[in-house]
């Protein structure tokens, strides 16, 4: 049984909340190097997304792409970054959460659980 699945979690640290209703954008990194979108999903009101379901997962090099520029303009908030892209290579055969920590002039990302 597959229980490979990809997520993530958005933390406005600007605010110390959850990021709601961030558009979040899955990319896999094909074979002739070319990104090919895979699918959008959007974060809940506690900012988690499931991007990704066992089954739909295969190992490879994934890219993030956070819309936060729409999140911060809805705010009334100036940002630095309308969208950040994370980079991720999911080659083991795990769960992969990838959280981003997000304010309007920084941010950070980790490898979580």
């Amino acid at each position: 049984m597959d229980a490979r699945k990809f997520s993530t979690h958005i933390l406005d640290t600007s605010v110390g909340k959850a990021a709601a209703n961030v558009k979040v954008t899955v990319s896999w990194l094909d074979e002739i190097q070319e990104w090919r979108s895979l699918r959008a999903a959007q974060t809940d009101a506690d900012g988690r997304c499931l991007l990704l379901e066992p089954g739909h997962f295969p190992s490879g090099i994934y890219k993030l792409t956070f819309h936060v520029g729409a999140y911060f303009s809805e705010r009334e908030v100036r940002t630095l970054y309308p969208a950040i892209d994370i980079i991720v290579d999911c080659s083991e055969n795990q769960h992969y959460h990838i959280p981003l920590l997000l304010n309007p002039f920084g941010y950070s990302t980790y490898r979580g659980t």
